[in-house]
């Protein structure tokens, strides 16, 4: 709802506006305009605009967009995706395209039927693997396929762009509020502040603390507790699409086992947030 026209009235309409990565979007965008490109892994963190550029460049290009999250094996797609690759160009010779998104949740065996289609359509069809871990693509894949990688925009830009967005209606403070818990996410700045705008939804580091006041005695070491809070935590951050981990960095920043994990934050493909969360959670238990 709130990224309609009426709420974001002032979202992307031109590869110009995606917020950072300009030099990389404007030299791929220049090969895809000119048939020039390759078959590509488009690598990035979440939120960085792959998805938002990939839109734009293909929009009046024959193009064909594969979710791959809950349709790993893509089972169901094989068929469509083998007549639309082998179709031919359009009238003004451009190349067509199929765009796999979160392709590193693709199968081994799918990306093996991939690889094969890379081959054979290689005339008249070009894939691009849109992912946050080119090491979750296989090398078959990756030996003929170009990598871009993108990086997530800095903080200067992303307050810039929820002032943007939010029309310069939001307080400095909760801007950087809004930003100091993006970790680079566009997405999730631009929907924080356009909540916080409309809807007066809670600010991240509100709902941080408030789990925090929440949690069990330092001193209890009730297991059942801990488990109680670590659910309902895990909901609570759910709901407000908030990340499991920040909830470690402000309640236990000098705990070494939870150092140690936040060390694992950038590695890319690594553990997810839940699977962090519930492990630090079980060390602290009886020992914050």
């Amino acid at each position: 709802m709130l990224d309609s026209a009426k709420y974001d009235p002032l979202s992307p309409k031109t590869l110009d506006d995606i917020v950072g990565n300009k030099e990389t979007w404007s030299a791929l965008n220049a090969e895809i305009q000119t048939n020039c490109a390759s078959n590509t892994v488009l690598v990035g963190p979440p939120g960085c605009g792959k998805s938002l550029f990939l839109r734009m460049a293909l929009k009046n290009r024959l193009h064909l967009h594969i979710e791959c999250t809950a349709n790993a094996g893509l089972r169901d797609v094989r068929d469509s995706i083998r007549t639309f690759a082998r179709g031919g160009r359009d009238p003004a010779r451009n190349l067509r395209w199929i765009v796999f998104e979160h392709a590193d949740s693709l199968m081994a065996d799918t990306q093996a039927f991939l690889r094969r289609m890379l081959e054979t359509t290689a005339g008249t069809t070009r894939f691009v693997f849109e992912c946050k871990d080119a090491g979750a693509i296989s090398e078959p894949i990756l030996s003929r396929a170009s990598i871009v990688s993108v990086a997530a925009p800095d903080e200067t830009e992303i307050k810039y762009e929820i002032n943007r967005r939010t029309q310069f209606k939001l307080e400095a403070k909760k801007v950087d509020a809004i930003c100091d818990f993006a970790y680079g996410n566009v997405r999730t700045a631009i929907q924080n502040g356009l909540g916080s705008l409309y809807a007066g939804v809670e600010l991240p580091h509100d709902v941080f603390y408030e789990i925090l006041r929440s949690r069990p005695s330092a001193t209890g070491g009730d297991e059942k507790a801990w488990v109680l809070w670590a659910t309902q935590t895990e909901t609570k951050c759910r709901d407000h699409g908030l990340d499991l981990r920040d909830v470690l960095r402000l309640g236990w920043s000098n705990h070494p086992a939870v150092n140690a994990t936040c060390a694992t934050w950038p590695r890319l493909g690594g553990t997810s947030p839940r699977t962090l969360f519930f492990d630090c959670v079980k060390s602290l238990c009886g020992k914050a």
